[in-house]
């Protein structure tokens, strides 16, 4: 169970994320699910309920990440954290090469895999969302 977010607190974490999520960048306003207040360093690992530590994600990538902070990167066999939208920045991280969501780091790549930014079906959203103009992967 989850920590009641206060609505003060959720709106500062949408107004800040510009209502996409923090870590696919996918927009909240062409959802037809909910996004929700995900705590980057979960509760159970101490994590607060406070500013600078929730982030606005997808349910996808909230689905994917639960608790979880990192994984084993599969090109150095190493346990590396997630990408951390509070304390890095999506363009150090990732790249966006037509639809895919490309890692460029350790970080990048731990978190592309599980979050599981490019199967089919996010693929093919995402290419409808760039010919649209309503994906700002490119910004």
């Amino acid at each position: 169970m989850s920590t009641y977010v206060p609505a003060a607190l959720r709106r500062q974490v949408i107004e800040r994320a510009s209502s996409c999520c923090e870590y696919c960048r996918f927009p909240q306003t062409v959802s037809l699910l909910a996004f929700e207040i995900e705590h980057i360093i979960s509760e159970k690992h101490g994590g607060l309920t406070s500013l600078d530590n929730p982030a606005l994600a997808c349910p996808y990538c909230n689905r994917a990440k639960g608790t979880d902070l990192g994984s084993i990167d599969p090109k150095t066999q190493r346990l590396t954290p997630f990408f951390n939208p509070r304390t890095q920045t999506w363009h150090d991280h990732f790249t966006l090469t037509d639809a895919v969501i490309t890692p460029l780091t350790a970080e990048g790549r731990v978190t592309v895999l599980i979050l599981q930014f490019n199967i089919l079906d996010r693929l093919q959203e995402r290419e409808q969302l760039l010919r649209a103009g309503l994906y700002p992967g490119r910004n």
